[in-house]
């Protein structure tokens, strides 16, 4: 990630990316989200414990982009892991492709196959999907992967 992006962990849970990232990098403004009332009054609790404050938003992320994107305060990058198969996630942020500037997708072995699922689906029409970076899965013969989902420069 550039210096100073303004990032929205999608589904944040526990935390993970987001907390760790902002963490790591003081330079970005990262933003947390997840509709679930529990996990964010769980979350809360642990940033109060870690005296780290990041703003969480308890509502769907494309609403939050798109409401960011309106106001003049777009977000660089989101962060999505381990929230939907890739189908469903690009069903949900293609659309608005051009409110953000990239997802970045944490996905496991099954990848390769939900990405061709995407492409037969037509969900790979306004966005480009690439892998940055992949990784081994401990005690499998497997690997994770990084993706970046942009919109294409045609669409």
């Amino acid at each position: 990630m550039k210096t100073n992006e303004r990032v929205l962990d999608v589904g944040t849970g526990g935390g993970v990316p987001g907390v760790v990232l902002a963490i790591l990098r003081r330079d970005l403004t990262v933003e947390l989200s997840d509709t679930s009332s529990k996990r964010i009054a769980a979350l809360r609790s642990i940033l109060d414990e870690i005296k780290l404050s990041l703003t969480i938003h308890h509502q769907p992320a494309q609403q939050i982009a798109h409401d960011m994107n309106s106001q003049g305060h777009p977000f660089d990058t989101l962060i999505i892991r381990a929230v939907a198969p890739l189908p469903k996630l690009l069903a949900w942020f293609e659309p608005i492709s051009s409110v953000y500037g990239r997802l970045l997708l944490i996905k496991g072995p099954r990848w390769e196959a939900e990405k061709r699922d995407s492409r037969h689906r037509g969900f790979l029409k306004k966005v480009t999907a690439r892998r940055i970076a992949d990784w081994p899965i401990p005690g499998k013969d497997t690997q994770s992967v990084l993706l970046e989902i942009k919109k294409r420069h045609n669409a």
